[in-house]
């Protein structure tokens, strides 16, 4: 089945009333780890990478963004459930423009420095041109606090953004998806956050396109199954991710010892490899994910 348009990845997802997760990768290890989950559950997958940090100012090595879209296609390409790729959340206007032509199926600008007519007038003109290549757009009114990892302040429950305003933002840019702010913040997994449902709610019956959740790190299993049931159709999820493979890398190290064969411990695929452990754990900690989303066995129509 392979490489699917993302509308019809939602199409099925609303259907069937799953989520669709985007398991974001940030090396040629955590995407294998995201494939192989979604292969070993029978799940629709998005793969991808952030938009935050590849273009960043202070990146110590700025890489060319055409490797990246040749690695996650080639990935999709090679799949069997279905599945689409994305280049997510970027500040970089020119970047973003770049990932369509690179070839990545999906992307998302958002830049909390605009305001709100700056960021609908970029996010317009993305559409313009991701249309005209057979992309689609996911869009965000505003975004939400903490979307590059830093700490953000505990100030209780917030509500949902503005419908009305988010009925005209995906109205006026004629986005393909649109990320819900129902209350949630990106606290990385910090601590947990509450949803607005009501707003939720709302959303689901008023604003035409998918319904997106992001910064789903940081909320609990019930909380994610019931946004699935009120009408949720793709997941972000990144940071609980990185936690996963980092801590299972430090517990790899420290098992390690000082006798350790370099050949083994980095690249060897073997069980002292800590790359590999890292992998493992990671892919595991997505087919969990999966299932939590519903997605699981859902790969054919």
């Amino acid at each position: 089945m392979g490489v699917m348009p993302f509308s019809e990845l939602m199409d099925d997802a609303e259907k069937r009333g799953y989520a669709v997760g985007y398991f974001e990768a940030w090396n040629m290890e955590s995407l294998f780890a995201v494939a192989d989950a979604a292969e070993r559950t029978c799940s629709p997958v998005i793969l991808g990478f952030s938009g935050i940090y590849l273009p960043h100012r202070e990146r110590l090595r700025t890489d060319d963004l055409r490797h990246y879209a040749s690695l996650v296609l080639s990935v999709c390409d090679g799949l069997s459930v279905p599945c689409c790729s994305i280049f997510n959340e970027s500040p970089n206007f020119e970047w973003v423009m770049e990932s369509i032509d690179a070839g990545f199926h999906l992307v998302m600008f958002t830049d909390e420095h605009l305001n709100y007519q700056e960021q609908k007038e970029r996010v317009s003109a993305i559409v313009l041109k991701a249309h005209g290549c057979g992309a689609a757009v996911e869009g965000e009114s505003s975004p939400l606090p903490g979307a590059g990892g830093e700490a953000v302040g505990e100030n209780g429950p917030r509500r949902g953004e503005d419908i009305d305003r988010a009925m005209e933002f995906v109205t006026r840019t004629g986005i393909d998806a649109f990320a819900a702010d129902i209350g949630q913040v990106h606290v990385h997994g910090r601590r947990r956050v509450d949803l607005d449902f009501d707003t939720l709610t709302e959303m689901k019956q008023r604003i035409p396109v998918p319904l997106v959740l992001h910064g789903a790190s940081s909320l609990g299993p019930d909380t994610i199954r019931t946004a699935v049931e009120l009408g949720i159709r793709k997941i972000n999820v990144a940071s609980s991710m990185k936690r996963v493979y980092f801590d299972t890398l430090k517990l790899g190290c420290r098992e390690a010892g000082e006798e350790y064969n370099p050949y083994e411990i980095i690249g060897s695929g073997l069980e002292k490899d800590i790359l590999m452990r890292g992998r493992l754990a990671l892919q595991n900690h997505v087919e969990d994910l999966i299932k939590l989303f519903g997605s699981a066995g859902k790969s054919g129509g």
